[in-house]
């Protein structure tokens, strides 16, 4: 069974923590140093079964919400966890009445948040050991069937 939650104990911040540590410096060898804090990001983990297979966070700064860092597990690819974790943190936006969603997409995955619905968003720029773009979703446009991009 798949399913994901909110997660604010500090046990289930243990687990958002790892996976962000395999992923994002194990794996892509990214800096994160400077990425944004626990307090102040919503953070979301999506189970496989009892097993946490990706995390995803996302913060409102007062104008405007930014999904900061979406990840899963290597051996839970391919099998939409992604696509799972990122509808989920933009249904919570949604329902704080969110009318655009931002994000800044590392180098490769722009077809990914592509295929939700979300557009370049201005000009690609280097930072934290990669080259990023940024990305919105008007969620208006947002694509409702999850793989398809339809």
């Amino acid at each position: 069974m798949v399913f994901g939650k909110f997660v604010t104990e500090e046990k289930d911040m243990e687990l958002v923590r790892e996976i962000c540590r395999r992923v994002f410096v194990e794996e892509l060898g990214l800096d994160q140093t400077g990425t944004m804090t626990d307090a102040f990001c919503l953070n979301a983990l999506v189970y496989a079964g009892d097993q946490p297979a990706g995390m995803g966070r996302i913060m409102f700064d007062g104008e405007r919400f930014t999904i900061a860092e979406v990840a899963v597990l290597p051996e839970y690819r391919g099998d939409s966890y992604g696509d799972f974790i990122t509808r989920l943190l933009i249904d919570k936006a949604m329902m704080s009445n969110a009318q655009e969603i931002h994000l800044d997409a590392r180098q490769g995955t722009e077809g990914f948040f592509a295929k939700i619905g979300f557009q370049n968003d201005g000009a690609a720029y280097e930072g934290c050991g990669g080259l990023w773009q940024p990305m919105v979703l008007k969620t208006d446009q947002i694509h409702k069937c999850c793989n398809c991009g339809h």
